[in-house]
């Protein structure tokens, strides 16, 4: 029985991790309701497990985008700047502050980012291909130029100016604000960010990806010590997650730049309608009760 039990929890963590991380994303927001509410595992130990299995998966993502050459380091760095100072935060603020108001803001957030990336992909697909896009305003009055060249010869270049600079720094900060008042990680938003300011997804993705890993360290050691991961769960999830998060690489390689993005502003479509229903039926509620 615990055998057919294992398979499962292999199974599910191989195919989500692996469409996720090819997308940039972890698929932690997949994998625990289905645990909770597929599987009937107790809530706290669902989101430990969760918390170690993505860690699993974005650590054999990262490797993978790391040996393509599609990661860079420094825009990961830039993007987690204040990461750390956001997550102490958002946890204390759980504390003071109602975890709805930050979601909604979130929600409302990931909205206008889906559909603006979503509109940009529907131009660039309508648009003529001898009147292509040259930039982000952001982009062509940039003072940080970057090249990443892949193991495979092909180079993608962006540009960052003051504007572009600020949203990063500021958005690591928020970014991790909203892994510690909600739990939900961070590269929903870095990635968001990045593609708002016209940066490739081919660059993009893995470097969100590779900047996952301190805060998804930070989650498993505190799910430890609290005692939220039950190994016996865990680790056939892991496990499936390491191979998930080497097939999402090599897909990512194979897929079209623009239906991924497309896939990107459909997930942040719904996650953003998600979060703003919630918290709003969840504020109106309290409202009604006062």
């Amino acid at each position: 029985m615990w055998l057919e039990f294992a398979t499962l929890l292999f199974s599910l963590g191989l195919t989500v991790t692996a469409a996720a991380s090819a997308l940039g994303l972890a698929g932690g927001a997949i994998i625990s309701p289905l645990l909770i509410l597929g599987l009937g595992i107790e809530p706290r130990l669902a989101v430990g497990t969760t918390i170690l299995g993505v860690f699993a998966a974005v650590l054999s993502a990262s490797v993978a985008y790391l040996r393509q050459g599609r990661v860079d380091i420094w825009l990961a760095l830039l993007f987690d700047a204040l990461d750390i100072l956001g997550v102490a935060l958002g946890a204390y603020m759980t504390i003071v502050l109602l975890p709805d108001v930050l979601a909604l803001c979130m929600g409302a957030f990931l909205l206008y980012s889906g559909s603006r990336l979503a509109l940009r992909v529907l131009r660039q697909w309508l648009r003529p291909p001898n009147n292509q896009d040259s930039g982000s305003p952001d982009q062509r009055g940039g003072i940080w130029h970057r090249v990443v060249v892949d193991r495979g010869g092909e180079a993608f270049s962006y540009s960052l100016g003051r504007r572009g600079l600020a949203v990063a720094v500021v958005g690591s900060f928020f970014s991790g604000l909203v892994s510690g008042m909600l739990g939900l990680g961070g590269g929903v938003m870095d990635l968001s960010l990045m593609l708002l300011l016209g940066i490739p997804i081919e660059v993009a993705a893995p470097t969100a990806m590779f900047g996952m890993l301190l805060t998804r360290a930070s989650s498993v050691v505190a799910h430890a010590l609290l005692g939220n991961i039950s190994l016996k769960l865990a680790a056939p999830l892991a496990l499936g997650a390491l191979v998930g998060g080497q097939i999402g690489p090599r897909l990512a390689k194979r897929i079209r730049p623009e239906a991924l993005k497309l896939a990107f502003a459909s997930i942040v479509l719904v996650l953003g309608s998600l979060l703003l229903y919630r918290s709003l039926t969840a504020i109106l509620g309290a409202l009604k009760l006062s």
